[in-house]
């Protein structure tokens, strides 16, 4: 069986390797690489990788039999000289352009299309962005973007889950310590950390340490479950793929504030909202969220960084915690 699949694989990554390799298990694998020329004129941008090196990428993986090149994206040419018996694309292939005249070909030439999934959380783009994000190393986004925000103040956009909640109380209960902040976009929606939050509303908690976002910097996903043998995970999660996917649609801003505003929440789990850079660690004693008199954040924050407490991660991770002992309170860094 010979097989053809296409793309511009600049900077090769696994959701490549994932459609490469099912397209291999079909037959003999051709792939046509998109020129510098024709990634410009479809994209508005030349490739960061030539299209020598893509090439190179492309021959050295031990199941492509054959590489090819192209600049328009009309494959019919590609289809009548390469004769294949199966094309191979990713599943958002046909709404990526106007496929009528690529599926009227396959159809009149008997040759059959596999539309494979798009591997979820991982694209030339998202690298792209992960690059820019792990440029940023200074203290300054924390400084801009920690706040103490009065919990009346917060609004919901999606219901909490009880068993997760109660463990969280018990949790902070115990460690007498509130640990991650809580995000949130500029119109006081929690984004991430609805069971965090009614965990901290149920101990009593007066104001709610959150990381502010706008909501043009946040990428709004629909998320997926992975269910592997009862056990449930998610990609919001970090989670391994690993299990049978659950996918959730995705929603815009504009569905959220309306959750928000309206009170009728959306499920716990089914949006991804993913976030430039994020704050973890971050110990505030409970008595302090829970007391009248307003917890100084920004004094505490100053604390931490001259005490040199914080480190970024090239993932885009503030860790604030990241030296202190095992067995150093934070109560050390409030007084």
């Amino acid at each position: 069986m010979r097989v053809y699949t296409t793309g511009v694989f600049d900077i090769l990554h696994r959701g490549h390797l994932n459609i490469l390799t099912q397209a291999a298990a079909l037959g003999e694998l051709t792939v046509g690489i998109m020129s510098d020329q024709g990634v410009e004129e479809t994209k508005g941008a030349r490739p960061i990788l030539t299209l020598e090196e893509r090439d190179a990428q492309i021959r050295s993986l031990p199941f492509v039999a054959e590489v090819i090149h192209y600049t328009d994206v009309d494959q019919r040419p590609n289809y009548a000289a390469l004769r294949p018996d199966i094309v191979v694309q990713g599943d958002d292939w046909l709404f990526s352009a106007d496929r009528t005249p690529a599926l009227n070909f396959l159809r009149d030439h008997g040759i059959r299309l596999v539309l494979l999934p798009r591997t979820q959380g991982i694209s030339t783009t998202e690298i792209r962005k992960r690059v820019e994000r792990s440029r940023r190393r200074d203290e300054q986004f924390l400084r801009d973007r920690l706040r103490m925000v009065p919990i009346e103040q917060l609004k919901r956009f999606e219901a909490h889950e009880e068993a997760k909640v109660e463990r969280l109380i018990a949790k902070i209960r115990a460690d007498r310590t509130f640990f991650n902040p809580i995000s949130v976009v500029r119109e006081m929606i929690v984004i991430d950390g609805a069971n965090r939050f009614e965990a901290l509303r149920r101990l009593g908690a007066q104001a709610v340490p959150c990381v502010v976002y706008d909501y043009s910097e946040v990428d709004l996903l629909g998320n997926v479950h992975f269910v592997n043998n009862g056990t449930v995970t998610r990609l919001s999660e970090f989670a391994r793929e690993v299990g049978e996917p659950v996918e959730f649609p995705r929603r815009s801003p504009e569905d959220i504030r309306a959750a928000a505003e309206s009170g009728k929440l959306i499920p716990n789990g089914e949006t991804f909202h993913r976030v430039p850079q994020s704050v973890i660690r971050l110990p505030i004693p409970l008595a302090s969220l829970m007391s009248s008199e307003p917890f100084d954040l920004t004094a505490y924050l100053e604390r931490s960084i001259s005490s040199g407490q914080i480190r970024f991660y090239a993932s885009g991770v503030y860790v604030c915690d990241e030296w202190r002992g095992a067995n150093e309170s934070p109560s050390a860094l409030t007084a």
